[in-house]
């Protein structure tokens, strides 16, 4: 196993390390992604960055860090290498903590992935959405049930302890990141403890951040695969893809913070570059993957990207969705694209289409509509675009569980399937679908584009797998077709 000598074994010790950096959503991604740049910190020889983890809804895992001591593996695989990383840098783990807990006075980094559900916004803004989980907090703000609720205690106690600025960097997969939690933090502040929005201002800092490696949720072949790896069962362990990336924005509170980009972080003027290439080209595929994957009667995002027909659809798909980008610093688009391919073909990685396609009402506004909407203003044709939407359409609201047990959840997806059971024709289902909030004013104007997208509704209403394959495989569509 390549790596197995260099990195199964821990170099430093666990207990020796300080607790400096925290993070919320103790999730898979989360111990297969930070937590190996802080590995490679302490394995550098940095002692100052054990990380405190909470998370403030399930899955609980503080029994399971407490009966492991907190160490436990990542197994990465692809088609070419296999490499096993034991952790110890997750120093403590607490489900639904106390936000008064003096610990995090001690903070000055703190990192998030609680998935876009967990901001409470209303999708496309800023702004609380006050029918989510956060009317909770909001009635209830000193017993809070939700991350942002939880933030805003947590920075209550700091101000009124004299505590120093902290640096809250959100690490999920949402453009402009930083930006929505302060938004949302600040917002929930104004309704609850006004008194503490201009400590915020003056405190707080709100890095963008673009994180990236494919960590689907384990099964049991991956956790037997881990299991004969690591020697034993690691209920705390996970399995990804080797690849990696973290992008963070160069704007922190004055406070000390881990020197991330000595292990490969690359901190950088602006993030937004960086996540329109990831957002549009690797998430925009795996989105147009989940939609048209499943109707091409795939399970799972290796069999999608192994599929000729799909493979073929897809290059001229990652090329249109190139055109739409500034290609960030060190980057190379075209290399980004034949990359993006090779990952997402990994046969180890058994990532389910229905787990992609959850949420799809929050995912496809930035992977599809919007790229869509900038090809459509500079003249250029929307077709792949359109398939995508259709092909969503078509399976809203389809609570079917697929063969891997996954259950497509998405909240926005009953009132798509209400306006297309209602419309009745393709042509009606696609003029009542694209008026939505959702989608950018140049789509909804369109009357090409709502053509593209009942054209392949008609199709997808056959039903006919193969014939849909051949489309996707053939249809060569052209700016000249716009």
């Amino acid at each position: 196993m390549t790596g197995l000598d260099t990195l199964s074994h821990l170099t430093y010790d666990p207990a020796a390390l300080r607790i400096g950096a925290a993070h919320i959503g103790m999730g898979a991604f989360h111990r297969g992604h930070q937590q190996t740049y802080y590995d490679d910190l302490a394995r550098a020889g940095h002692r100052d960055w054990g990380v405190a983890g909470i998370n403030v809804a399930p899955p609980d895992i503080a029994a399971v860090h407490a009966a492991q001591n907190g160490v436990y593996s990542v197994l990465a695989e692809d088609q070419d290498d296999c490499t096993l990383r034991r952790i110890g840098t997750l120093r403590r783990a607490d489900d639904r903590p106390d936000p008064c807990d003096p610990l995090w006075d001690e903070i000055g980094f703190a990192t998030l992935t609680i998935t876009e559900k967990g901001y409470c916004h209303v999708s496309g803004s800023t702004m609380l959405d006050t029918s989510s989980a956060i009317a909770a907090d909001l009635a209830t703000p000193d017993a809070p049930v939700t991350a942002v609720g939880f933030l805003a205690a947590m920075l209550d106690r700091r101000r009124r302890n004299g505590g120093a600025p902290i640096t809250l960097a959100s690490c999920d997969n949402v453009a402009s990141n930083g930006a929505l939690l302060r938004g949302v933090l600040t917002d929930f502040v104004a309704r609850t403890r006004p008194g503490l929005v201009g400590w915020i201002e003056d405190n707080v800092a709100f890095p963008d951040s673009m994180v990236d490696r494919i960590v689907p949720r384990m099964s049991g072949a991956s956790a037997d695969r881990l299991a004969r790896a690591a020697g034993k069962p690691d209920a705390l362990g996970v399995v990804g893809e080797p690849y990696r990336q973290w992008v963070l924005a160069d704007r922190f509170a004055q406070a000390p913070r881990p020197p991330l980009e000595e292990v490969g972080v690359q901190v950088v003027p602006d993030v937004e570059i960086f996540e329109y290439m990831k957002h549009r080209m690797l998430n925009g595929l795996q989105s147009a993957f989940a939609e048209l994957g499943r109707l091409a009667g795939h399970g799972a995002s290796h069999e999608a990207a192994t599929d000729p027909a799909l493979v073929a659809w897809a290059r001229r798909f990652l090329a249109a969705q190139a055109e739409t980008l500034t290609c960030p610093p060190g980057e190379n688009l075209a290399d980004y694209a034949a990359t993006t391919l090779h990952r997402l073909a990994n046969p180890t990685i058994v990532h389910p289409l229905a787990q992609i396609a959850s949420d799809a009402s929050f995912k496809l506004p930035q992977r599809i509509f919007a790229p869509a909407a900038d090809r459509l203003v500079a003249g250029r044709d929307v077709a792949l675009h359109a398939s995508i939407v259709a092909g969503w359409i078509a399976q809203a609201g389809d609570a079917t569980p697929d063969r891997y047990g996954v259950t497509v959840s998405d909240p926005g997806a009953a009132r798509v399937a209400i306006a297309r059971d209602a419309a009745g024709s393709a042509r009606a289902v696609a003029d009542a679908v694209i008026r939505a909030p959702l989608f950018p004013e140049a789509l909804a104007a369109s009357a090409v584009f709502k053509v593209q997208v009942a054209d392949w509704l008609e199709l997808i209403r056959a039903g006919d797998p193969d014939r849909l394959r051949a489309r996707l495989r053939d249809d060569t569509r052209s700016d000249a077709h716009a």
